[in-house]
């Protein structure tokens, strides 16, 4: 019994982490001018996801973004189009 309340507790545990990492993607990405390493690494996140909504999108931002040093402009096409998917699931 004491291992299932544990396993209950972890899944709980695990279930805020993700809801707190998803609140926190989505304000970086909900943003026109984000930090860019902010940027990188919640599309990063997102990508890391495989069955994740959007996260084709992501990987290109990602990848573009490890590409260009962490250029947003160079990227800014690939985050928009991340930007677009993600306003879509709303």
């Amino acid at each position: 019994m004491a291992v299932k309340v544990y396993l209950a507790s972890v899944g709980m545990a695990l279930g805020t982490g993700s809801a707190l990492a998803h609140r926190a993607v989505d304000s970086v990405l909900g943003s026109r001018n984000p930090e860019p390493a902010q940027a990188q690494q919640a599309a990063e996140q997102i990508a890391r996801e495989p069955d994740t909504p959007c996260n084709r999108q992501a990987k290109t931002f990602a990848d573009c973004m490890s590409d260009n040093n962490g250029d947003l402009e160079s990227c800014r096409y690939y985050f928009d189009n991340l930007q677009t998917c993600r306003q879509q699931l709303q």
